[in-house]
């Protein structure tokens, strides 16, 4: 694929082009790629930034080839020291993905209606796109996951039982 085309895969996808802000990074792709192959990689000329948008003073560039092209890849031929590609050439590409962030959190709901079912699957539906709505007005991304996590006997909410306290018997 070509940079662009590399780039609008991984953002579909995963998270972006990979970004390589230390050496530790750096190695980890050298680690995933076969030598002898090029990659692309999210630097791209304009102050040479990476494509999410971050900045980072580390660099591998090949000084023995000058910086020509707009769009920079990994060559595994020559230890994987970065250079300058025609971003319309068409080559590998390495993506990265964000961490996965797993929070479980308890919901007490309390039914208004005695007739409605929390464990029908339309009103499950209907409360998770309420409880994302309000978390996006809290400032959270758009990329949030929320599922139910089913109980014993296959239901998601359950009738918790009034605890009676000793000096009510």
């Amino acid at each position: 694929m070509t940079w662009s085309e590399a780039q609008s895969y991984c953002r579909e996808h995963h998270t972006d082009l990979a970004s390589v802000r230390n050496l530790e990074e750096d190695q980890m792709l050298h680690n995933l790629v076969s030598a002898g192959s090029t990659a692309w990689i999210g630097l791209y000329r304009g102050r040479w930034k990476w494509s999410d948008g971050s900045d980072s003073s580390f660099r591998n560039w090949n000084t023995l080839r000058p910086i020509v092209s707009e769009c920079a890849g990994i060559d595994f031929n020559v230890n994987g020291l970065w250079e300058s590609v025609d971003c319309n050439v068409l080559s590998a590409f390495i993506c990265y993905v964000d961490p996965v962030l797993k929070r479980v959190m308890k919901v007490r709901l309390e039914k208004r209606d005695s007739s409605l079912d929390l464990n029908d699957p339309v009103v499950m539906e209907n409360l998770l796109k309420k409880l994302k709505q309000r978390l996006r007005d809290q400032g959270q991304n758009d990329d949030i996951k929320l599922s139910w996590k089913k109980q014993s006997g296959g239901k998601v909410f359950h009738k918790e039982e009034k605890k009676i306290k000793r000096d009510e018997l």
